[in-house]
């Protein structure tokens, strides 16, 4: 299986030659404010199996945060990928982005306690408070 995606205008192409791992629409103010829109669509892939095609030169990075590194397009602006420095073989690539089927649809809500508060979320995915696995102890859960 073999992804192929590209930004906006086109310049910066990628290949991802092995199905994402899962895809997740995340609601944190960092990425709505990357994507100017309620939550951006990404897909976790095995940093090893992906690779710029063309337009690698034309890349910039953005500390969106100490562990996360925004990759896009300098020329169209187009919202490519966020490096994770604390988990350098996953790469999250934005859904949007892709130019032939992931394989793979979103599966899951996160950093929902983030939302805009115009957002509505209408579906049955998923939703946690922050990430699986950072979500906090529910107390009417806990055992006694």
């Amino acid at each position: 299986m073999t992804i192929v995606g590209s930004c906006l205008c086109g310049a910066a192409r990628y290949e991802i030659l092995q199905a994402p791992r899962t895809a997740e629409l995340c609601h944190c103010s960092t990425c709505r404010k990357a994507h100017g829109t309620a939550f951006s669509a990404n897909a976790e892939v095995p940093s090893a199996s992906f690779r710029w095609i063309a337009g690698e030169d034309l890349l910039s990075e953005f500390a969106s945060s100490p562990q996360r590194r925004r990759v896009f397009c300098s020329r169209c602006g187009s919202k490519l990928a966020i490096r994770r420095l604390d988990d350098p073989a996953t790469l999250a690539v934005a859904l949007g982005t892709m130019d032939s089927d992931p394989g793979v649809q979103p599966s899951r809500h996160v950093f929902v306690d983030s939302k805009a508060e115009w957002d509505e979320i209408g579906d049955d995915l998923p939703r946690f408070r922050i990430y699986p696995g950072l979500e906090p102890e529910d107390p009417e859960r806990a055992p006694a």
